[in-house]
């Protein structure tokens, strides 16, 4: 089976500016991806979801998510919160946000459990309104936010326990952060994995945040071949997105290379999946 393989549209944008959507549509759906990728950041700009809703018609793509930033250190009436809220009610043609928690507190740190029910009475707010509307709220992790880990995402799924609560797994933010125990952290996501997004990357003091590089998938030192076939073997058949933040240059080429470099990962495991049982570092 292929996976449905998408692109956040962190890839279209440099020290120039960014690529505008309409361009960003036609070029994925030129170089052969499924769907798109919208990044909202924050709730100042919850208005921006309605591009999404004629994409499939216009452009012939999914839409994965909507990429936002919470930030509960501002207070949790602060536009940038509440407007998430507002964006979660008038969303059409997408049914998946990625929720990035930077903060819930001063003085709270990333990953510690202290934040924990600051978080859990924003999110139950937001899933009520998701579980009317029918949309996934999907945690996702982020090198130096207080959601930091995978296993931070986990507790919070187990405490809410909520359908549509779910997690993306970030194949950067596990490297960056902390880079082992693979195989643990999948099995520990597995029952909240709703979606997936690599990045090739080397560890890098000139690397975003001054911890690794993020690059096309199909150079750096992070093995996306053994991460895709522990996916596998695991039984995961969602959506897999290519993430490219800050890499600059010519967009369509790096998106066209990782695409490519995507599918040839699939061929492999798909005619040899045993070259795929590496021995994993603990």
């Amino acid at each position: 089976m292929a996976y449905k393989f998408y692109a956040m549209d962190f890839a279209f944008y440099n020290s120039m500016g960014i690529y505008s959507f309409e361009a960003r549509c036609e070029m994925l759906k030129e170089i052969g991806y499924d769907a798109t990728h919208l990044s909202v950041w924050h709730g100042e700009r919850w208005r921006d979801v309605e591009k999404l809703k004629n994409v499939k018609e216009k452009y012939g793509l999914d839409v994965a998510g909507v990429y936002v930033v919470l930030d509960l250190s501002l207070g949790e009436d602060h536009p940038r919160n509440t407007g998430i809220l507002k964006m979660l009610e008038i969303m059409e043609g997408c049914s998946t946000v990625e929720l990035a928690i930077q903060s819930v507190g001063h003085h709270i740190r990333p990953s510690d459990p202290k934040g924990d029910d600051i978080a859990a009475k924003w999110l139950e707010k937001a899933l009520k309104i998701a579980e009317r509307r029918n949309i996934n709220i999907l945690l996702y992790t982020h090198l130096s936010f207080w959601i930091e880990r995978h296993e931070d995402a986990v507790r919070l799924c187990k405490r809410l326990n909520h359908p549509n609560l779910g997690i993306v797994f970030c194949g950067y933010h596990w490297y960056a952060v902390d880079g082992t125990n693979l195989s643990a952290t999948l099995q520990a996501v597995a029952p909240y994995l709703k979606q997936v997004n690599i990045s090739g990357s080397s560890r890098n003091p000139h690397g975003f945040g001054g911890v690794a590089t993020i690059e096309p998938l199909d150079v750096g030192e992070l093995d996306n071949f053994a991460l895709l076939g522990q996916l596998k073997k695991m039984g995961y058949n969602g959506m897999i997105g290519y993430q490219g933040w800050g890499e600059g240059g010519d967009a369509y080429s790096k998106l066209s290379r990782s695409l490519k470099a995507f599918r040839d990962m699939e061929r492999r495991l798909e005619e040899h999946p045993h070259w795929a049982d590496l021995k994993l570092t603990p």
